[in-house]
């Protein structure tokens, strides 16, 4: 889930994306909660007339607009606050990974996105992390596809093994809850790479001085110097951020 500066909640939920007013108002965005067997499962357009598939990450930008990680679809989708979907970038049905423009880009089941105060998209994707300028132009921060592993390093040089969330702080930092190794990762604007949370295979919650340890983050949010963690067994924070 997300949240805009007016305090309204986005939730992905089906295969719809749904708003939530501060009152606890429930209105439904974009798309259909329930999309049914021989209808076409990614469509650009408005409100109840686009269509998702199997969405998971959402995040907003400082002006409102919504963007979702539109699983499925492998594709990353634009929502304004008046409903208009539009796809950002990827095309709906084909997988890959190349760094490309709009539609010539490609995903394999992206995950978790959030954005900078600049307008960047960052997402989860296939081991790797993607980053999209606000013209849809897409490059890879961080990792390779398919390539598992948890070294951390600038680029290409580091492994992920099934990142989930990701958040970003106020000076471009980004934050990646890298699941599958129990860890948290840091990896700066020009993509260097580190472990901040946890010892990679050991899934064990401890609290205490930095790595500390976690077990199979899957949420992440920042506020402030503050970096929250959630896994299945509790909520976790990071205060007073390196």
């Amino acid at each position: 889930m997300a949240t805009d500066r007016e305090g309204n909640v986005y939730v992905a939920d089906g295969s719809s994306i749904r708003k939530i007013t501060p009152a606890g108002v429930v209105s439904t965005l974009a798309g259909k909660v329930i999309v049914f067997y021989g209808e076409d499962f990614s469509v650009d357009g408005t409100g109840a007339a686009a269509r998702f598939d199997a969405p998971q990450g959402v995040a907003t930008d400082s002006v409102g607009n919504i963007y979702v990680a539109d699983t499925y679809n492998h594709t990353i989708r634009k929502v304004t606050q008046s409903g208009v979907v539009t796809t950002l970038a990827g095309t709906a049905g084909i997988t890959g990974s190349a760094n490309n423009s709009g539609a010539a880009a490609r995903f394999n089941r992206p995950w978790g996105i959030a954005t900078d105060r600049a307008g960047n998209v960052y997402v989860t994707d296939n081991y790797t992390i993607r980053k999209i300028t606000p013209a849809g132009v897409v490059s890879t921060l961080a990792g390779k596809p398919q390539i598992v592993g948890s070294a951390d390093g600038s680029g290409a040089a580091a492994s992920f093994n099934e990142p989930r969330a990701i958040a970003v702080d106020g000076a471009g930092n980004v934050y990646v809850a890298d699941t599958g190794n129990s860890t948290v990762r840091k990896i700066t604007p020009e993509g260097m790479v580190s472990t901040l949370v946890g010892v990679p295979g050991r899934a064990a919650f401890a609290v205490g001085a930095l790595p500390g340890g976690v077990a199979y983050p899957v949420g992440l949010a920042v506020s402030g110097s503050s970096l929250y963690i959630t896994m299945a067994n509790g909520v976790a924070v990071v205060t007073n951020l390196p």
